[in-house]
């Protein structure tokens, strides 16, 4: 059967969620595109005779280009880039990013031009497994901390913040001497998967474990939004590594962080 492309609406939206949800880690972003984020995404979902075989998607609100999808059939992938493509040109004129699972990144590499991959670790926290880190200096962070929390994360180098951070969920910080010298924030929070990231501490202020300790209160508040909570961290960064173990995050699944080129028609 021909695969069709339509954009995600009320009519596919119960199918594009189950069809999600069968993975709810694997899918974590793109399940945040259909719920929490839709009203700043652009999805399009594939189907062949009425079945869902494929769902991609595109957040405006980075400050870099991005995509991800779920296609199981892969003659879906192509038609699914194309219809996201056209329905957002900017895709087609930059280089673009994604975070996908390992087994993606290679699906992904048949279809465009792969300019670079480095490797990730999804690494999850359940409640039954989080082993928190207290500490006097964290608060939950307010909308009137963004002005702290965006120069940190220019001062740690955060490529993905945004501002939008503090809206999609909990943030919590460390403060010594009132300044905000470590932070954690919620990506998305959906009702099945929560990711956490932005998480950064002030150079002059590392190795005092306040990273982890905004970690383990964002972890914490993220349990009362869904059981299951997870972060990036490259495979190379094993100080980040340990200090996630050590509050009991276990490494789930390997994940590219692409940068490719869309080819042409």
């Amino acid at each position: 059967m021909p695969i069709e492309i339509v954009d995600l609406n009320e009519e596919w939206q119960s199918s594009a969620l189950a069809y999600l949800r069968r993975s709810p880690y694997r899918n974590a972003i793109p399940l945040s595109n259909v719920t929490q984020l839709r009203s700043r995404s652009t999805v399009v979902v594939a189907h062949s005779n009425g079945f869902i075989v494929g769902v991609a998607s595109h957040y405006h609100d980075l400050p870099l280009l991005s995509l991800t999808f779920v296609a199981e059939r892969g003659e879906a992938l192509p038609t699914l880039l194309r219809g996201l493509h056209a329905r957002v040109p900017a895709l087609g004129q930059a280089p673009i990013i994604a975070v996908l699972p390992e087994q993606r990144t290679f699906q992904l590499a048949e279809w465009v031009t792969v300019e670079s991959i480095e490797v990730e670790l999804q690494m999850v926290v359940e409640p039954e497994t989080l082993r928190p880190r207290e500490s006097a200096n964290v608060r939950r962070l307010r909308p009137d901390d963004l002005p702290e929390m965006a120069e940190l994360a220019t001062l740690g180098g955060l490529m993905a913040w945004s501002p939008q951070a503090i809206s999609h969920g909990p943030a919590f910080g460390a403060f010594v001497d009132d300044r905000l010298v470590a932070m954690a924030s919620t990506r998305f929070a959906t009702p099945d998967v929560v990711e956490i990231g932005n998480i950064v501490t002030h150079p002059a202020y590392r190795r005092r474990g306040l990273a982890s300790s905004c970690t383990s209160a964002l972890s914490q508040a993220c349990f009362r939004l869904a059981s299951r909570v997870y972060l990036m961290v490259m495979t190379n960064n094993q100080p980040a590594f340990d200090s996630y173990r050590a509050l009991g995050f276990w490494p789930a699944e390997r994940f590219g962080l692409v940068q490719f080129r869309l080819r042409g028609e």
